[in-house]
């Protein structure tokens, strides 16, 4: 009895990525909204009629990004499966219909086709147009796929017309823009003791504001901001005037160096004083130097203003209350095992979460558990404002008799009243770690990765599926369900291919990419050994001439459904011996 299951063998990439700097740069694609992927009904296959048929794509999920632009851009990849190698892409309509996009993709089958009897996946970019949309929320549908995306302001440029001045050569035109906003920080006196706003941060003698654009934070409008050719300090080539929400933008750039400033003092701004910059840069100065290349759109270019007068925070210090919340550990996590009399930083991070603020008579101190060689009280180094968070840190030597060591800590006010979490001196917390023989550091180029290629095995006998199948999305068609049972066969000489960095997406892999390769002994197993830490790309070509008569006809059920590729993030001298394929032949 034939297998009732449909024969789907595609590859989609999978793509991990490290966390980068806070800002995006300029022309970074920014994901906005991703619908997770939908598993649509597995179509029958037919035989090839005798004419060209027309149909409707099965899509199986949408991407939805902006592109950091201005004015915006957005582009959706739909991604989904064509039902053999002969239907094609047809088609791509879009129609917006007040706030919805209607996306239809249609697909062509040439006539009297001999067609490949396996599924083939698709992926396509479908740019909208965007231009001149108010801000909102906008849904996208393709093809009953749907997801959505928001504009945080309305799509349109808003620029001064640059002044009559000297420009340079023409080229690919660019862009900058940027935000001037109020970065907010007012600060009370309670006869000597200053009292700072959340926001604040110590400069000098005083307190400004902490230079960060936080969401309750405004713009400014009506702020002349000047441009100039070359590097700071240089005006007088442009000016743009700040919008409703505090924005600028110049347009129409040739590449080149540019200096972008604010003057406080010029007479049209004059309804920034009395203040001071607190960014780029704290002080009088405001100025950003940006080097553009051809066609580039450079954003993120914002200013700070910190209005000297406003009303202060009111805090009734013999009335107030002492609470803290714990936020992180920043250095030695929980059992961290150090040699004896060993010295070590503990460091933690704390928000003050009561309405005292905390001042330099404030002290972290040692309230109970093992005796650890160190200090007991520490003074805050600073002013904590109620909601700021601080990095508070303790040296210690770790004991010389071996074991696992803990000593709680609190915070204590100028009254020596301790606190902890909640503002209960119960609520403490710690360092704890081990005094021991660390292990030893893993030996350059000994990490490994290593698994087995197992045969996933499903049948469906007289209309009843054996043990290890899973049906598909209630199709009345089955694949095996992507677990290594004990009785299922390991599939030996199958070729395994190690590449450097991110899987491709296409799923080709170059000479240039490929480090190695080896074949699974016969027991499935596979191993490559002598690795550096990194990404690598561990992946099995189905379709390669090598493994084309041991696999195919079949489908991959492990690690991913349709997809034999999987990235691993290798640590110094890790073994990752459980990187499996399973693999479920077609009958």
């Amino acid at each position: 009895m034939k297998k009732r299951a449909i024969l789907f063998l595609f590859f989609t990439a999978v793509i991990l990525s490290a966390c980068g700097n806070n800002e995006p740069a300029a022309r970074d694609v920014t994901p906005l909204t991703e619908q997770p992927p939908t598993t649509a009904p597995t179509p029958t296959l037919m035989p090839t009629p005798a004419g060209s048929a027309s149909g409707t794509a099965v899509v199986d999920s949408i991407q939805i990004n902006i592109l950091e632009s201005f004015p915006v851009q957005v582009n959706v990849i739909a991604r989904g499966e064509l039902p053999d190698g002969c239907t094609q892409i047809n088609d791509i309509t879009t129609e917006r219909q007040n706030d919805t996009f209607n996306i239809t993709i249609t697909t062509l089958r040439p006539a009297d086709a001999d067609c490949t009897q396996a599924i083939v996946p698709f992926a396509e970019t479908i740019s909208l147009d965007v231009v001149d949309l108010p801000a909102g929320t906008y849904t996208v549908d393709v093809n009953g796929i749907r997801g959505s995306f928001t504009l945080d302001m309305d799509n349109s440029l808003q620029a001064e017309e640059p002044a009559a001045t000297t420009a340079p050569e023409s080229g690919n035109q660019g862009v900058i823009n940027g935000r001037v906003w109020h970065d907010e920080c007012a600060v009370a006196e309670d006869g000597d003791t200053a009292v700072p706003s959340a926001g604040c941060v110590p400069l000098d003698d005083g307190f400004i504001a902490n230079g960060v654009l936080d969401g309750n934070e405004f713009g400014i409008e009506g702020v002349t901001v000047n441009l100039g050719e070359g590097a700071c300090p240089a005006a007088g080539w442009a000016t743009a005037v700040t919008d409703t929400q505090g924005d600028y933008v110049f347009t129409e750039l040739p590449a080149g160096d540019y200096c972008i400033s604010i003057d406080a003092l010029a007479p049209e701004n004059a309804e920034l004083l009395p203040g001071q910059w607190s960014f780029p840069q704290p002080g009088d100065a405001a100025e950003i130097s940006v080097t553009l290349d051809a066609g580039q759109v450079s954003t993120g270019n914002n200013f700070g203003w910190d209005y000297q007068f406003l009303p202060v925070p009111e805090v009734d210090l013999a009335n107030c209350t002492n609470s803290l919340e714990f936020v992180e550990d920043l250095s030695v996590p929980d059992d961290t095992i150090f040699a004896p009399g060993s010295e070590f930083t503990k460091s933690w991070r704390l928000r003050n979460d009561g309405t005292c603020p905390w001042t330099t008579d404030y002290s972290l101190v040692a309230v109970g558990g093992d005796d650890i060689p160190g200090p007991t009280a520490v003074p805050l180094p600073g002013p904590v404002a109620p909601g700021q968070t601080v990095d508070l840190s303790v040296t210690f030597t770790a004991p010389e008799e071996e074991g696992v060591y803990r000593e709680n800590w609190l915070l204590s006010d100028p009254n020596n009243q301790t606190f902890g979490v909640g503002g209960l001196a119960s609520e403490v917390f710690w360092v704890k770690f081990t005094v021991g023989v660390p292990e030893p550091t893993p030996e350059p180029n000994s990490a490994v990765i290593g698994g087995v290629v197992w045969e996933d095995f499903c049948r469906v006998i007289d209309g009843e599926p054996t043990q290890g199948c899973v049906e598909i999305e209630d199709t009345g068609f089955y694949r095996a369900d992507g677990s290594l049972n004990f009785n299922e066969r390991r599939l030996p000489g199958v070729t395994v291919i190690l590449a450097k960095d991110a899987c491709p997406e296409d799923g080709i892999f170059s000479n240039a990419d490929i480090l190695s390769t080896t074949i699974t002994d016969e027991d499935g197993l596979y191993r490559f050994p002598n690795l550096e830490e990194g990404l690598y790309c561990v992946a099995i070509d189905a379709l390669s001439p090598a493994n084309v008569d041991l696999l195919i006809p079949g489908s991959w059920t492990w690690p991913f459904v349709g997809t034999g590729r999987i990235g691993i993030i290798l640590a110094p001298g890790e073994e990752r011996l459980e990187v499996d394929f399973g693999w479920d032949h077609q009958d």
